[in-house]
C-alpha cells in the first residue's frame, strides 16, 4: 500500500551514530521534518537494527497529515519501512521483502505489509487489489494507491525500479493543492526560506501559554508577517530582485504551515 506521509531514510553514519534524512536533506531535531528525526533518534530499535545491519539503509514513510486524514488514530507519527537498501562491497541491492521482514520484526520496526502477490497481473487485477487494500485505515478504497515491486526486474540502464498506481481521487486532490508551473519562483522561495524550524519557532512562541484551535488564524497571520519581515531581503537578494506574486506566496506559506503542523488542522 502507498501511504500518504513524508519520505524518510535512516542510516548509520561514519561515526556509528544514527543518521536521518528526508527526501532531499539530512534532518536533525534542530532542523527537523515535523518531528521525524526526533522520533527516530528517540527510538532505540533503529540504532539496534543498524548495529546488527550496518550495511543497510531503511527507507520509509513518516506518517503525518498531508492529504489523507482518515488513518487510524494510533497510526500517526510513526515510521513505516517500505524498502531496505543493502551495500555489498561497492554494489547496492534492494533486499527482497521476504528477507527483510524478519530483520525488522526482530527489533519491532513497523513496515508496510504486502497486500497481494500476483503473477503477471492485468490492470483489472491490480485495480481489484487496490479496492481491498486499507493498511492503517478502517475502510478500503480510500488509500493513496499501490506500489508494484518485482525484485528480479532491472530496466535497460541496469536500475532496479518500482512502479506505482495512484487512485484518481487522490491525484485530483493533490493536484488541487499543487502550485501551477508559472508559480515556480514563489514555490522556490517557500521551499528555501519558510523552513520547518522557522514555523516551529513561531508556533512555540504562540503556544507557550497554551494552545487552542481558535488560535489557528493568528498562527497563520503571525507566520506570514514574520516571514515577510525576516526573509524578504534574503529572497530578494537570492533571486536577484524578482517579480513576486505575494498572493500566491502567502497561499504557499499557508500550505507549508499546514504541512509542517498538520496535527493542528
Amino acid at each position: 500500500t502507498k501511504i500518504d506521509g513524508s519520505n524518510v531514510c535512516i542510516f548509520r553514519k561514519d561515526d556509528g551514530s544514527v543518521g536521518v534524512g528526508s527526501r532531499k536533506r539530512e534532518i536533525t531535531p534542530l532542523q527537523d521534518n515535523q518531528g521525524c528525526a526526533s522520533y527516530v533518534l528517540s527510538e532505540p530499535k533503529f540504532r539496534a537494527f543498524l548495529d546488527k545491519h550496518p550495511d543497510c539503509m531503511l527507507f520509509g514513510e513518516w506518517l503525518i497529515k498531508v492529504h489523507i486524514k482518515n488513518y487510524q488514530q494510533d497510526a500517526w507519527r510513526k515510521v513505516y519501512v517500505f524498502d531496505v537498501l543493502q551495500q555489498i562491497d561497492d554494489n547496492f541491492r534492494y533486499v527482497p521483502y521476504e528477507e527483510y521482514v524478519p530483520w525488522l520484526e526482530e527489533f519491532g520496526i513497523e513496515y508496510i505489509p504486502v497486500v497481494a502477490k500476483i503473477d503477471n497481473p492485468t490492470e483489472e487485477d491490480l485495480k481489484a487489489v487496490m479496492d481491498i487494500a486499507h493498511f492503517l485505515q478502517d475502510e478500503p478504497g480510500t488509500q493513496e494507491g499501490l506500489v508494484l515491486k518485482n525484485y528480479q526486474y532491472f530496466n535497460k540502464y541496469g536500475r532496479q525500479t518500482w512502479a506505482k498506481i495512484v487512485r484518481a481521487e487522490f491525484k485530483q486532490k493533490k493536484h488541487e493543492k499543487q502550485p501551477k508551473g508559472e508559480h515556480e519562483l514563489e514555490q522556490a522561495i517557500v521551499d528555501k526560506f519558510c523552513t520547518d524550524a522557522f514555523i516551529e519557532k513561531e508556533y512555540a512562541k504562540l503556544a507557550q501559554d497554551g494552545w487552542s484551535s481558535k488560535m489557528i488564524p493568528r498562527l497563520l497571520g503571525t507566520i506570514w508577517h514574520e516571514f515577510i519581515v525576516e526573509e524578504s531581503w534574503n529572497f530578494i537578494k537570492e533571486f536577484k530582485n524578482p517579480t513576486i506574486d505575494f498572493k500566491v506566496l502567502q497561499r504557499l506559506v499557508t500550505e507549508k504551515i499546514k504541512l509542517v503542523k498538520g496535527e493542528l488542522f
